[in-house]
């Protein structure tokens, strides 16, 4: 019987080795040349990495929104301030670009990489390293 466990377990493990070893390393490039807005979860992502920037933060850092203000000529208002910092970014008032929908969902939205738009992602970045350093 003791045998017959050793036996099985040594199949075993030269099954998962053999599986391992002929199972390709692919992994699809990603795509960061563009912005994509996850409007149910409220998420700023870098194409489609999972490199994601959480709006709703945006509630406790409300003074760190003014150069995104500035650079689009928009207040970002409340109650609801991540979903006024969404609309915002998908339509500009200077029209210089439009959010195209990704999907039939409704969900998600593709912006642009420009200087508005890293803007709002380096802003993003900075209110969350705030937070995280100050515990919150």
């Amino acid at each position: 019987m003791r045998v017959f466990i050793t036996l099985i377990a040594i199949i075993g493990l030269n099954g998962c080795i053999n599986m391992d070893a002929i199972t390709p390393d692919f992994q699809a490039e990603t795509d960061t040349s563009y912005y994509l807005i996850d409007t149910k979860y409220r998420f700023f992502c870098e194409g489609d990495s999972k490199r994601c920037k959480d709006m709703t933060k945006v509630v406790s850092s409300r003074g760190e929104l003014y150069p995104i203000e500035n650079a689009y000529n928009q207040e970002v208002k409340g109650p609801n301030y991540p979903v006024s910092l969404m609309l915002m970014i998908m339509n500009p008032n200077d029209g210089s670009y439009k959010a195209t929908p990704v999907g039939n969902e409704g969900r998600f939205f593709k912006v642009p990489k420009n200087d508005t738009t890293d803007l709002v992602w380096n802003t993003l970045s900075s209110i969350l390293n705030d937070l995280f350093d100050s515990g919150s």
